[in-house]
């Protein structure tokens, strides 16, 4: 066999090989050596300067064979035994010298022996006292190099490939007190030698020596288990030589700590030049053929987060009886190992080394659960018993350890597990003492619950609910809740003896970064066998507050039990802890289905008694839900919670109250605090407004205030506007507001609150109403008239002291007159003077009593007159006043007092409308001329009326004269013809009769609302003759029926009392007729009943059309 040669020379390749010399060295230094020993020379001096010669004389074999990564190797015997004498030849003196472990005790006890031979026969010359120092040294190293080479088992042909090198025996603390006693026995045997013979050497061999023999055990087992690591070594290297290709790039290093079980299985360390590529799938499939040839199974595992070395396992392909295997530490963990090693592939995991095997519980004696915890792995006991624990069947797919026929559990805790043989936990003795700090505090309290079996039976149960919730939460992408509150658990039947159904709550904590609406979005009754009920809902403190990452699981399971459980609220009857969680869950599913993001639903309350069910709860919207939402998805939710009625109480933008269940009663003795029947009178209320977009900038909808009756079937309701929302702006939701609130009549009026409404679920309004003649005889109410019927069911009376002047308008045969008829003879019955100008019906309607007026004008000129005579009548009041110096004609003396004058003067609107354009007499006829100086006239008596009511109306309100003008429908500038008009229409009350378009007929500010008012009574029936909107000067509107004063013969019934009218002589005030041409017997004309269309132009000017 070839050396390489130290020559840069090339050789041939027929040339012979130069040979190592170093083997040649070690012979002949020995034999020299010994030699010289047997005549007292320091022969140790020369064996130790021949084998160091030979370490550096020695020359390494040219190896032929190859590594599969390409480095030489010895190959064939003759050449692995020159590789062998090589290493030792170069391993001479690389180490273990010094004397700090217990192999030191040969080489001490050998170099005293060589010094007193090489001085033991006197007379010692005086050069043998530093020779035989100095072999005494040289024996000494000679000595703990032999140790050194014998130790390195990688420099023997067997183990040429092992890396090998047996551990130094270390002192042993344990074997101290031997030591000592050896060590004492060789000195007093020293000192008696030194007292014979006067020589100190004795003692020290003598010493040494009894150091030296208590470590004899310990050396033998060292020696053992390095021949164990040997066989280990020699194994992988042999089922690696099996191999065409290594699936490794880097071999084997040594190993160590080689444990060995009853059935051959093994179990130690390895030095490796990458960890990772050991425990790879590709290892195990490529050692399993020459393994399973040997009759072994092998397996590698990381040893923590070391990846210098790995673990390797060992284990008989057959596996022994699972009660001896579990009570086999080495037969266990290999075993173990091995099937570790299998699963992790499945699944994606690298196997880690089993670590703190402990027995916890015996049966028959023999250990029958052992708790392990894992080092190294990456996979965590989550995934463990999720994946690798699913009570699969027994194969190349069952579960870790179950082809072995033990069972494994991961424990909850999430640092160790159990292997039992079965899950019998209660056949088991247990040990208390070691089972207690093994229970994990996050499954349940250990102080509060040590019992092991219960805790093993809670592993299982909770792994049985979080693989149940895994399956439920993997289509949302959610993770398993992080912890299951065993303790805390509880069924409702424990805390509620009313309950007689199955259903148990269970909180639980949510991973970081999740939420509870998360978790309550998926449904997870078909998870749970169809469960009538499976929700998750938040927790609630005992305050009802909700804790941000804690949520209650409540199910309650498909059974008898369960079979009559309502799950809708209608249903929902009664009270108790059962029935308010109940609740909760019912409302929190149907929200949770029927929003993008579940509600946080608070604590339960029932309200009502008996058949009453209405429950009541606060909620906190999640996710960006807005009340709006609640109220656009109101009737999916309904019917999603089973509720005949839902109604939300609006508190901010991110919290409501809901009152939900079936139609609540309104009878106060059903409701446990007859205060909430009254609060869900305004919250229907409130609810009505929502639904028709009553709300502010935040979304708060208008809110109720109050409601008390108001007469009749009225309601009067006070209600707050949002901040954003005025009046005006609510008033136009008022009609979606009536229609989802089912009151058929609203109408707005004075109050408290910024908007106070009558409201009343039917027409309050009588159809035809008769007047009160006593009423309207009545002395004792001052200057009030009554005059019709409110919709609050009182008498409405015109006040001229608070309207000094009224305006009555509306279409033909709509009643108005029987208006002015009513007010007429309210205030003759009142002993007040009455004039009447009709110019276009003669006055027919006061046919009755026009022997009692005061004054009566039928045509223009009279009506001229009529009305100068009034202007100069409140000018002669106005002198009275100021000679008694009195403000307005109430405050004069009664004697002085003159009576209160009313005129009523209808088709007033034609009373203004001048001629259309100038006729032109171009033939010269004498009619035309007559046409044209009678409209001129016309015209003049037009103006003159125009200016004579103006005056009236701005000037003579203190004097107690009131003017009431009649017409037909009127336009926005049908006043403006008058001079002053803006001045003379703010005098003005109004009274609309009839249907119609009320611009121009009411103020501008009140022609939305009385539109409105129209269009919710014709929507109700439509406008009987009479029904009307009065609007008080400066006030508001009221619709009205008007009295109806009976035929012509019961007013002169009612009237026949009276005295005649004492009538002023006003022709003088009267304008002149013109004089016409020719003779004409013209008589005088009348001006014609028309109707007048009334156009919305604006807000502030009247036109006739």
């Amino acid at each position: 066999m070839a050396y390489r040669s130290r020559s840069r020379t090339t050789r041939r390749a027929s040339a012979e090989p130069a040979t190592s010399p170093h083997t040649p060295i070690r012979v002949l230094g020995l034999l020299l050596g010994l030699g010289l020993l047997l005549f007292r020379l320091p022969g140790a001096t020369v064996i130790l300067l021949a084998f160091t010669a030979a370490r550096f004389a020695a020359r390494r074999p040219v190896l032929s064979g190859k590594w599969p990564n390409g480095r030489p190797r010895a190959d064939g015997p003759n050449e692995r035994r020159l590789e062998a004498s090589w290493r030792r030849a170069t391993g001479w003196l690389t180490g273990g010298l010094l004397p700090t472990s217990a192999d030191c005790t040969p080489a001490i006890a050998l170099a005293a022996l060589d010094w007193g031979w090489i001085t033991m026969f006197p007379p010692v010359d005086p050069w043998r006292w530093p020779a035989a120092g100095v072999d005494a040294a040289a024996t000494y190293l000679a000595v703990m190099a032999w140790w050194q080479s014998r130790r390195d088992l990688s420099s023997t042909v067997k183990g040429l490939d092992t890396h090998l090198r047996r551990r130094r025996v270390p002192w042993a603390k344990s074997r101290l007190p031997r030591l000592l006693a050896g060590v004492g026995v060789g000195l007093a045997l020293g000192l008696l030698a030194w007292a014979a013979s006067g020589r100190l050497w004795p003692a020290v061999a003598l010493m040494a020596m009894g150091a030296g023999i208590p470590m004899i055990g310990a050396h033998r087992a060292a020696a053992a288990a390095a021949r164990r690591d040997m066989d280990s070594a020699l194994m992988v290297w042999r089922w690696l030589d099996a191999l065409d290709k290594p699936p490794v790039q880097g071999m084997p290093g040594p190993v160590r700590g080689t444990e060995t079980g009853a059935d051959g299985s093994r179990l130690f360390m390895m030095d490796v030049p990458n960890a990772a590529e050991w425990v790879s799938e590709n290892v195990r499939k490529a050692l399993t053929p020459p393994a399973q040839g040997d009759g072994m199974l092998v397996g590698v595992a990381f040893d923590g987060a070391d990846r210098t070395h790995v673990v390797v396992a060992v284990c008989p392909v057959e596996p022994p009886d699972p009660a001896a295997l579990l009570a086999d530490d080495v037969m266990l963990k290999s075993r173990m190992t091995v099937d570790e090693m299998r699963m992790g592939f499945m699944y994606g995991a690298l196997s880690g080394r089993i670590v703190r095997l402990k027995t916890v519980a015996t049966r028959k004696g023999a250990p029958a659960v052992r708790s392990f915890a894992i080092d190294g792995s990456n996979a965590d006991w989550t995934m463990i018993g999720r994946d690798w624990l699913k009570d699969a069947a027994p194969g190349a797919f069952g579960d870790w350890m179950n082809m072995s026929g033990l069972t494994v559990t991961a424990d909850p805790g999430g640092t160790h597990g159990w292997i039992s043989l079965d899950r019998e936990w209660a056949k088991d003795d247990w040990d208390a003492d070691a089972m207690r700090p093994l229970m994990s505090d996050t499954l349940t309290d250990p102080r509060t619950h040590p019992n092991p079996v219960r805790y093993m039976n809670l592993i299982a149960e909770d792994k049985s609910m979080r693989d149940t919730l895994t399956a439920a939460y993997d289509p949302a992408r959610l993770p398993c809740p992080a912890r299951i509150w065993h303790d805390s658990g509880y069924r409702l039947a424990d805390i509620d003896r009313s309950c007689a159904w199955d259903i148990g709550l269970t909180p639980m904590s949510l991973p970081q970064g999740y939420t509870v609406a998360q978790y309550m979005k998926p449904d997870l009754r078909p998870a749970f066998g169809e469960s009538p009920i499976a929700d998750m809902l938040p927790f609630l403190d005992p305050d009802g507050r909700p804790r941000t990452r804690m949520a209650a699981f409540v199910r309650a399971p498909r059974g008898d039990a369960n079979r009559d459980l309502p799950v809708e609220l209608r249903a929902l009857t009664g009270d108790g802890e059962a029935r308010r969680l109940l609740a909760r869950v019912i409302v929190s599913r149907a929200a949770a289905t029927v929003l993008k993001t579940p509600p946080t639903v608070g604590p339960a309350e029932p309200l009502g008694r008996g058949a009453n069910v209405v429950w009541r709860m606060p909620i906190r919207l999640e996710g960006g839900v807005t009340p709006d939402d609640l109220r656009k998805a109101q009737e999916r939710l309904k019917s999603a919670m089973g509720a005949d009625s839902t109604i939300w109480q609006w508190r901010d933008a991110g919290h409501v109250v809901l009152w939900a269940g079936r139609i609540p009663d309104p009878d106060p003795a059903r409701w446990r605090d007859r205060r909430d029947a009254a609060m869900l009178a305004r919250l229907a209320l409130d609810e009505a407004w929502a639904a028709s977009h009553a709300t502010g900038a935040d979304g708060r909808p208008v809110t109720t205030r109050d409601v008390e009756p108001a007469g009749g079937s009225l309601l009067r309701a006070g209600f707050d506007l949002p901040a954003g929302l005025g009046p005006d702006t609510a008033m136009l939701r008022l009609d979606a507001f009536r229609a989802t609130s089912g009151y058929l009549y609203a109408r707005r009026i004075p109050g408290d609150a910024p908007l106070t409404l009558l409201l009343g679920r039917t027409d309050p309004l009588p159809e035809r109403c008769m007047a009160d003649w006593t009423a309207m005889a009545d002395r004792t109410a001052g200057s009030r008239l009554p005059f019709a019927v409110g919709d609050d069911g009182g008498v409405v009376s015109f006040d001229p002291r608070d309207t000094p002047h009224l305006l009555i308008t509306g279409q033909t045969m709509s009643g108005k007159t029987s208006a002015a008829v009513t007010l007429v003879n309210a205030a003759l019955l009142r002993g007040w003077r009455c004039f009447v100008g009709d110019p276009v019906k003669n006055g027919n309607d006061f046919a009755a009593v026009k022997d009692k007026l005061d004054g009566f004008a039928a045509g223009l000129d009279q009506c001229v007159g009529m009305l100068k005579w009034v202007d100069e009548e409140g000018r002669r009041r106005l002198d009275l006043q100021k000679r008694y110096g009195a403000q307005n004609i109430d405050a004069l003396p009664d004697d002085a007092r003159p009576p209160r004058i009313i005129v009523f003067l209808d088709e007033f609107v034609s009373l203004l409308e001048l001629s259309k354009g100038s006729k032109v007499n171009r033939t010269g006829d004498p009619d035309v001329d007559n046409a044209i100086l009678m409209d001129q006239w016309r015209d003049t008596c037009k103006r003159a009326i125009g200016v004579a009511v103006s005056h009236i109306l701005t000037q003579h309100r203190s004097q107690g004269i009131t003017l009431i003008l009649g017409s037909q429908m009127m336009k926005t500038d049908s006043m403006g013809a008058l001079p002053d008009a803006g001045l003379a229409k703010a005098q003005l009350g109004r009274l609309f009769i009839g249907a119609g378009e009320t611009t121009g007929n009411l103020s501008p500010r009140n022609v939305s609302e009385g539109n409105r008012l129209i269009r919710q009574q014709m929507g109700s029936g439509g406008m009987p003759k009479g029904r009307g909107l009065y609007e008080r000067m400066g006030r508001g509107i009221q619709m009205v029926q008007c009295w109806w004063c009976g035929t012509n013969d019961d007013v002169a019934a009612h009237t026949a009392a009276l005295p005649d009218g004492d009538r002023p002589d006003w022709t003088a005030l009267m304008p002149a007729r013109p004089r016409l041409v020719g003779v004409v017997d013209e008589t005088e004309e009348h001006e014609p009943d028309r109707t007048v269309a009334v156009d919305d132009a604006d807000d502030d000017d009247w036109s006739l059309e």
